[in-house]
Parts: C-alpha cells; structure tokens; sequence
C-alpha cells in the first residue's frame, strides 16, 4: 500500500514536472521560422542561431549586450590578428576564432566551423553567394556612407534572436547617456572647437561629418571648420591645423611612429591651443574608427569624460 501510495506522489510529481517544461517561458519562447529581408537578399532560418560568425564589429556590438557570444569573428585590421580592443579580452577568454580581416575573410575556416548564421556587411558584398553556401547569411550595409545610424541595425539584428525588446533598453539607456554628456559638453565648453584628426600613411585628415558625425551631432562639440557634408574628412596638413588652432583635439595616429614624425614632432605642435591647455585626447583606432555602436559608444564618452569633463 505504502508502495503504490509512493509510486502515485512519483507519478504526479513527474506529470507536474513535465507540464512545467511544456509550459515554461524558455519553451513559450521557442524559435519560430523566420524570412529575413536583409540589404542582400532573403534568408530563412529555421532554428535559433548558435553558432554564429561575425564579419563586422558592429554585429558584435549587438550580440555581445545582449549575451550572444560569436564563434568567430574578423579582426580589427588588415594584416593583424588582433581582435578589436573592445571585444579582446571576452574573445580569448571565450576562444572566439580569427577567421582574418573583414576585407578578405578566410572561407575555409569559416566552413569548417560549420556557422549556423554568418553576418556580413559591404565589405564582403562579393562573397555573398560563397558565404550563403556555407550557411544562412543575412547582410546589412553598415558602417558606410549611405549609413552611419547603428541604431535601425541593430534592432533588425537583435530580432533574428528574439531580443528586439532587450535591445530597445539598451539603446534607451545609451541615448540618455549621450544626452547627459552633450549637456556637459555644451555647458563646459561652450563655443570652443573641436578637431578630429587621423594620421595615416599617406597622409593627415580632418574628420568633421560622416563616421564622426556623432562628435558634433549628438555630442554638440563645435566644428573647427567646415566643409562640404558629403565628404567624410579632408586632408590638411600641419600649416592648416595652425591655422585652425582647435581648442580641442582627438588624435588617432595609425602608429606611434606616424604621431611623432607628422605631429608631435612638427614645429606646429606645441603651438596649438589644445596642446599648451593638455585638451588633446588620444583615440583607439578600432574604438574609434571601427566601432559603431552601443559599445564603442560606452567607450568613448567614458573617455572624454575622464580626460575633458568635470
């Protein structure tokens, strides 16, 4: 008697169990087959990705708010097998794989990972069909000049995994950041100018519109200068950065070699408002110049309000 009494709380306690995972949130949620419209096509997937390789920071500035972890993703820069400053640490730590610079991403190695999802963007336009052969692909044209708002993408992002509410938060909670900061920026410097300036090889730009838009946009710095909208940077020289004088300066130098000899070395340098009053801010070239969300966003006002802001 005691035994079938025993064998009934069992049985009871089984069927309650079993009722609780049929009906728990995590099964409510499962992943619905879904057509994705993207900038290169329609892809279908009919399970929730896991396996998924990134060929942009952007998509990790997505995934990596909202708990998703890529397998694999490119590096920051050609020749480099550096992740980007913003992701490294958690990439090691999670063996994300190198599958090379996003210009040129090594295919082999990406079918070998055997991805359920790939996300691309303009760069790898003409790998389109090769990428879709190894796995569902979906492509957005970020981080260009026809688009420089990660916000639209990154939503479209987060609702291939169900998590377009999580990401409405996270961008809310970055905008009123941002709005925080533009009111220190304003109410500190006033109408004091800003320059954006990027050594390279070749040669030393005026970063005012396009990529750093968001400087003067959303952050409500100054221009030192301005020049036709639709062009990204111009290039100036040291003569022209005299004569400009900004009150403040973000430098980002392809190399510490490339800072000295163009800059810090020129007799011009230490001429320079923004250097006798120490408001010369040194950028992270894959933060900076790579970044293009809510991460590198994070980023970057921490910076600036560590190094200009009271």
């Amino acid at each position: 008697m005691k035994q079938s009494y025993r064998y009934i709380i069992y049985l009871a306690s089984l069927i309650l169990f079993l009722l609780g995972l049929i009906f728990s949130p995590s099964a409510s949620a499962d992943f619905k087959e879904k057509t994705i419209k993207h900038d290169f096509g329609t892809t279908t997937l009919t399970s929730r990705p896991k396996k998924i390789v990134v060929l942009n920071n952007l998509y990790s500035e997505v995934l990596m708010p909202l708990g998703i972890t890529p397998v694999a993703a490119t590096t920051a820069q050609e020749g480099s097998d550096e992740f980007s400053t913003l992701f490294k640490k958690e990439f090691e730590k999670a063996d994300v794989v190198s599958v090379g610079w996003q210009k040129t991403p090594d295919l082999e190695k990406i079918a070998e990972l055997e991805p359920d999802l790939i996300l691309m963007t303009v760069h790898q336009k003409d790998l389109y069909d090769k990428l879709s052969q190894i796995a569902p692909t979906v492509g957005y044209l970020i981080n260009t000049e026809e688009n420089w708002d990660y916000t639209d993408i990154a939503l479209k992002v987060a609702d291939i995994f169900d998590k377009k509410p999580q990401m409405k938060k996270i961008l809310k909670k970055t905008s009123k950041k941002q709005a925080a900061l533009a009111k220190k920026v304003q109410s500190q410097f006033g109408d004091k100018k800003l320059m954006y300036v990027r050594v390279t090889e070749k040669d030393i730009r005026y970063y005012g519109y396009g990529r750093m838009g968001f400087l003067y946009e959303t952050y409500k710095f100054n221009r030192v200068a301005d020049f036709p909208a639709e062009n990204m940077y111009e290039i100036i020289d040291t003569e022209k950065i005299k004569e400009l004088n900004p009150d403040l300066m973000i430098v980002q130098a392809d190399s510490k070699e490339l800072l000295k000899s163009k800059l810090q070395k020129s007799p011009v340098w230490k001429e320079l408002s923004a250097v006798k009053n120490k408001k010369v801010l040194y950028a992270d070239y894959s933060t900076w110049m790579l970044g293009f969300g809510v991460v590198s966003q994070d980023k970057i006002m921490e910076q600036i309000q560590k190094n200009w802001l009271d």
